[in-house]
């Protein structure tokens, strides 16, 4: 049988990781660490002419006006934009960011990762805190239900019906986004929407202080210097846990292989 040839493409720690569990036998896998599509990825693939590419969870940039050597290449694809999209349409791809499981546990690893980061840069203990999150999605509960049991307080804000009844359900305080009639000031805010929806309109309501977990470009329709501190926090999986993060990713790959 003919060895398969596999390309891991991305900065993120995880895919590292992912390239050495991906190997075997019958596949010859290489890593390669950059953020954009150049030239030097060109000449790459034309050199390495895999069988399948994995992509980063963000996409990566394209500085090339054509793609090479990708004729009969499978995608295994994070977020896509329209761009690459159009580039990949006669190609089979697979995005992994479809399969539920690998979504739910890449959530929990983000949610974890947001405390390891908290812990790093409040210094201050969860047990008694409030916080408030944007959002009601999954790294959201994840998110809520870790910091509930550790003892913090939560407040959920979101536009959506569904995900206000939701969070009351659950148990937590949940307000309507849109209202503005809710008090985060002595709050910890932590966005989780993945859309710029802190606008000018909004800014008077949002806190001084303010913790992104949604991908880039993040929640801000405003300069981020009108904030004491804004930090944005993707790739929390691969930043903390590169090794289960790649075992998760590994896992969702494969089981799309026995497919």
């Amino acid at each position: 049988m003919k060895s398969e040839k596999w390309l891991v493409i991305g900065e993120d720690s995880r895919l590292k990781e992912l390239a050495t569990m991906l190997r075997n036998p019958a596949r010859t896998v290489f890593y390669k660490k950059t953020s954009v599509w150049n030239e030097e990825l060109n000449k790459l693939v034309l050199e390495f002419q895999p069988n399948k590419i994995i992509l980063p969870i963000l996409p990566l940039k394209i500085e090339v006006e054509q793609l090479y050597g990708i004729a009969n290449v499978k995608f295994y694809t994070g977020r896509l934009t329209m761009q690459w999209k159009q580039l990949l349409a006669k190609n089979k791809t697979c995005c992994y960011l479809q399969q539920e499981s690998f979504i739910w546990q890449n959530a929990r690893l983000t949610a974890e990762g947001f405390i390891a980061t908290f812990y790093g840069l409040e210094q201050k203990c969860i047990y008694g805190q409030k916080f408030t999150i944007a959002g009601f999605g999954r790294i959201a509960k994840m998110l809520a239900s870790l910091l509930t049991k550790m003892g913090a307080q939560v407040h959920i804000v979101a536009r959506s019906v569904v995900q206000i009844s939701e969070a009351q359900a659950y148990g937590y305080k949940a307000s309507n986004l849109d209202d503005c009639q809710w008090s985060i000031y002595d709050d910890i805010f932590i966005n989780t929407i993945p859309a710029k929806w802190v606008t000018e309109t909004f800014q008077e309501h949002v806190p001084a202080i303010m913790y992104d977990l949604a991908s880039e470009p993040g929640c801000l329709d405003i300069d981020a210097e009108q904030l004491q501190t804004y930090v944005l926090l993707p790739s929390l999986p691969g930043k903390y846990f590169a090794h289960n993060a790649a075992e998760i990713l590994c896992k969702a790959i494969e089981e799309e292989e026995i497919c």
